[in-house]
């Protein structure tokens, strides 16, 4: 009976390689997960289109609700970006392994995500194509000029979902890189999604995050739970938004 309950359980798939053979992973895995044990694995999902038709606004998400409730970190990279590191997102207590954001490419790259789970990175990767320059480039790295009217407003929707609740939010932000000439940086740093004043999820945003960046992220709550959005850039300005 113990032997039929331990081959129903779900194995994970692993690899020892990068599945890319990037020249980079052994630099960015030290930089990033340090000594913690690291395993490639198929259930966690990377999804980005397979050319980036506009390298300052890519669509990339991370799937993997196998590990819902169980991971303490979620990191997420592209690794021939000149600011590589994306988002270091805490779950606490109700954030789940699904998070969507729009965010910029400087050249074709490897993307990844590892979730800390028990002790061990789950890594997922894969490969976006692009025209580049959405770093460093001012007519692709900036969409608008004038930010007087738009400067941030936030738009909060709330979908319903099997695990709780999928929420969608859009920043009006410039997320300036700082790596455009004359233009210093000027981005979101901090994120979190509170419920009774207490943050249940929180993210860490660094430069690579597009303008007016977009971000679905998929809590544990149900309909009748009540978030609210919180925000601060490195300039100190505060958002807040309550979720619908």
């Amino acid at each position: 009976m113990v032997m039929l309950m331990l081959a129903a359980l779900p194995v994970p798939v692993a690899a020892a390689a990068d599945p890319l053979e990037s020249f980079m992973w052994e630099r960015y895995r030290a930089r990033f997960l340090g000594d913690t044990p690291v395993r490639f694995d198929d259930r966690v999902r990377v999804i980005t289109p397979d050319f980036a038709e506009d390298s300052g606004r890519v669509p990339v998400a991370v799937e993997a609700p196998a590990f819902d409730g169980r991971f303490q970190r979620m990191l997420l990279w592209i690794e021939l970006n000149p600011i590589p590191l994306v988002f270091d997102y805490r779950p606490l207590s109700d954030g789940l392994a699904r998070v969507a954001l729009n965010v910029r490419l400087e050249q074709s790259s490897p993307v990844r995500a590892a979730l800390l789970s028990d002790g061990v990175w789950y890594v997922g990767s894969a490969r976006v194509e692009g025209e580049g320059g959405g770093c460093s480039t001012p007519g692709i790295a900036k969409q608008v000029d004038d930010w007087s009217e738009t400067f941030g407003r936030v738009a909060a929707r709330r979908f319903a979902d099997p695990a709780g609740s999928r929420l969608r939010v859009k920043l009006f932000h410039p997320m300036d890189s700082g790596l455009i000439p004359s233009v210093d940086a000027f981005y979101v740093e901090r994120v979190a999604f509170l419920r009774d004043g207490e943050p249940v999820a929180r993210f860490d945003w660094h430069a690579s995050v597009s303008e007016n960046p977009e971000l679905v992220v998929t809590l544990s709550g149900g309909e009748n739970v009540a978030y609210r959005f919180q925000a601060r850039d490195n300039n100190g300005n505060e958002f807040d938004h309550g979720i619908p």
